[in-house]
């Protein structure tokens, strides 16, 4: 029992760390680069301005054209939650974070869409 429980809390300081790490690269203002809706080929960027700032108190803010939104967020794993004001909570697959660009796969309606961002 007492390896069962050193083994549980070894995985869930790695975990942890794992998610200190990229709640350190996410910090920060990032813009769109592109927003690939694979099955249309569509380039949802090309539209309207789309940004988010997520901060260290794990608020966040997003714009995507006149939609503002802002709310609190974590990260667990791959996924990166979002609370909008008055909203429920989302999930988006955080596909790839570097230092200056962040990419997640998400969905809309049951589409997929690739959203790449880039630090500013």
């Amino acid at each position: 029992m007492k390896q069962f429980i050193f083994a549980f809390l070894l995985i869930l300081l790695f975990t942890s760390c794992d998610n200190s790490e990229k709640y350190n690269k996410i910090y920060g203002e990032w813009k769109c680069a592109q927003w690939i809706v694979p099955s249309t080929g569509e380039d949802l960027c090309k539209r309207s301005e789309v940004s988010f700032n997520f901060k260290e108190n794990k608020t966040y803010s997003y714009q995507y054209g006149s939609l503002k939104e802002v709310g609190v967020y974590k990260i667990s794993g791959e996924t990166l939650y979002s609370k909008p004001e008055y909203k429920l909570e989302i999930g988006v697959e955080i596909n790839k974070l570097t230092n200056d660009s962040l990419e997640f796969i998400m969905s809309r309606s049951g589409e997929k869409e690739i959203l790449t961002l880039l630090k500013q």
